[in-house]
């Protein structure tokens, strides 16, 4: 769809924290700290809350922005929860994006005007009758097209009724295909780590070992809370239909470190809190995550007589990388995609001691008044004891499952390390940039979709400086 993965989100507006970018920078990535980024974050946000912007944080705002960004309020609904938070050590936040990031808060999401704030929706809307824009709708692109300098001259795309034509550029190509789609074009056009293309009967026009490594995303695995009969959450399935103007279920969100002595969170936490015989727990084990029907069938049973919190516990900072490789050379055939979770072991010990953390909250006085109980309904892990760490690294490696946040197989980093350099330039090319979350070199401190907003406001930028055009 027009607007890519921002079209079908959860609409949370969440920027990372300070020290992923100055690490970014401390990588070789000059223009790439905090103090670097944070303009073009206020350059795209048009934030509307009256209570961010009377914040001390009101500063690292936009307000003027194309990108439409809200923060429902949500009285009466999620208030215990965070007490009991509260209680348990965390600070309670006004700002997700503020100058302090650990603690829960009621999170920002780019909705505006009654309306999902999609990048097409937000940046391609207000200037879609510009003379030179045009954009093709189910046209695939396939390979991108080179001269005998290795200079990206065009791209080759099937139309809507089969044809198969060349569209020629003048000045750049620049793929926003993200970390999936991106890899594959690349390597679809040559560009790709020699050994894989010949395997694969593809002309080997630049061996890039780099292209299609590194991804990166964030591993998360729900914990459902069960708050019992008498909880004092009121929100009801027909909320969903009266509250279409914001995000309909009432959420908060969590950044925390284990080591309570850093400033940079190990693990993020969603909550959605769910009233009784909600159709939320069915929706979100069947139809989001997947799970098989035994699991569902559980969740869904104990959400008919009980208030749930239905939380994911997210790891923020995996050291384990995946892969993109081609399935074959047709353009149309789907990447075969290694997620490569918990190849690093340390991740396992990590997450579990983040699942262990969280539940924390369980013996604060807010949630033992309500016998607040975590709730599991899987056969695998029978054989050990509940709440122990083998109990938690077995449930998590059996429901583990993605954010949807893959980044990385393009990545920005020094020749030889990375696919693309600071601007995004390909390596080993001509005129071809690869703007969009592969060229992400190490993953952020929260969801994607905001840093990649802002990385592509400052790839706009690289390209003007790029052709003598003044920026503003």
């Amino acid at each position: 769809m027009l607007g890519g993965s921002s079209g079908a989100n959860y609409m949370l507006y969440v920027r990372g924290n300070k020290r992923d970018y100055d690490e970014w920078e401390e990588n070789g990535l000059e223009g790439w700290s905090w103090d670097s980024v944070l303009p073009y974050f206020i350059k795209s946000e048009r934030l509307r809350s009256e209570e961010i912007l009377a914040s001390p944080s009101a500063d690292l705002h936009g307000t003027d922005g194309y990108l439409g960004v809200t923060r429902p309020l949500w009285q009466g609904k999620v208030e215990n929860d965070l007490e009991a938070f509260k209680e348990n050590g965390h600070e309670i936040l006004v700002d997700t994006n503020g100058y302090e990031q650990l603690g829960y808060s009621l999170p920002t999401f780019t909705i505006d005007n009654k309306t999902r704030q999609s990048t097409s929706v937000a940046f391609l809307r207000p200037i879609k009758d510009r003379e030179n824009l045009r954009v093709l709708t189910n046209t695939l692109c396939r390979k991108i097209l080179f001269d005998e300098n290795m200079r990206a001259i065009g791209v080759e795309v099937k139309l809507p009724n089969g044809k198969i034509i060349s569209l020629m550029a003048n000045k750049e190509v620049i793929l926003s295909g993200g970390a999936i789609n991106s890899p594959q074009l690349l390597m679809l056009s040559g560009v790709g780590p020699k050994k894989h293309l010949e395997e694969m009967s593809i002309q080997v026009l630049l061996d890039a070992p780099n292209v299609g490594k590194n991804l990166q995303d964030h591993p998360t695995v729900p914990i459902l809370i069960n708050k019992g009969k008498n909880a004092s959450s009121l929100f009801a399935d027909v909320e969903l239909i009266t509250n279409l103007d914001k995000f309909p279920i009432p959420a908060f969100i969590g950044h925390v470190a284990l080591n309570k002595s850093q400033s940079f969170p190990d693990y993020q936490t969603y909550a959605l809190s769910i009233g009784v015989d909600s159709i939320i727990p069915a929706v979100m084990c069947s139809h989001v995550f997947r799970y098989d029907d035994e699991i569902c069938r559980g969740m869904v049973q104990i959400g008919r007589t009980n208030h749930l919190l239905f939380t994911g516990v997210t790891l923020l900072h995996p050291e384990s990388r995946g892969r993109v490789y081609l399935k074959s050379k047709d353009p149309e055939e789907k990447v075969l995609i290694y997620n490569g979770y918990y190849t690093d072991l340390n991740d396992l010990k990590k997450h579990m001691k983040s699942v262990e953390d969280f539940l924390t909250v369980l013996n604060t006085t807010q949630m033992r008044k309500i016998d607040a109980k975590v709730f599991v309904s899987i056969d695998q892990c029978k054989d050990y004891t509940m709440n122990t760490p083998e109990y938690w690294k077995c449930y998590i490696l059996n429901m583990v499952t993605t954010l949807w946040h893959p980044v990385g197989t393009c990545a920005m980093g020094p020749e030889g390390e990375g696919v693309v350099d600071a601007s995004f330039l390909v390596y080993g090319t001509k005129g071809l940039r690869v703007i969009d979350g592969s060229a992400m070199p190490k993953i952020v401190s929260g969801n994607t979709n905001a840093p990649i907003i802002m990385m592509a406001e400052k790839g706009a930028d690289e390209i003007k400086i790029a052709y003598g055009i003044r920026i503003s």
